[in-house]
């Protein structure tokens, strides 16, 4: 019998902080958000109100990695050059 398949999506765009999650199993960690303001900087937490932009060269590079299954290596690389890191089952 074969195993279960893991369908279970491995990242999410968090509306609210205008921020890409990145998840692989009980880590996860935060990535470059996909949209960018006229000047090509973040709005993290949406604070300058600015209208915003979808960045299609982020958006290509986070449909490669997932395609290319590339988000666990992602996750971990970014968790141990992080200064700050999510806590484990957070999300």
């Amino acid at each position: 019998m074969l195993g279960a398949l893991h369908l279970d999506p491995e990242f999410f765009f968090l509306l609210q902080k205008c921020i890409v999650l990145l998840v692989h199993n009980k880590k996860s960690a935060y990535s470059a958000s996909l949209y960018v303001d006229e000047h090509g900087e973040e709005d993290t937490g949406l604070a300058r109100g600015r209208p915003l932009f979808l960045n299609d060269e982020r958006y290509e590079a986070l449909e490669a990695l997932w395609r290319s299954h590339g988000i666990p290596r992602e996750v971990a690389q970014i968790r141990s050059t992080s200064d700050r890191v999510i806590r484990d089952n957070w999300y």
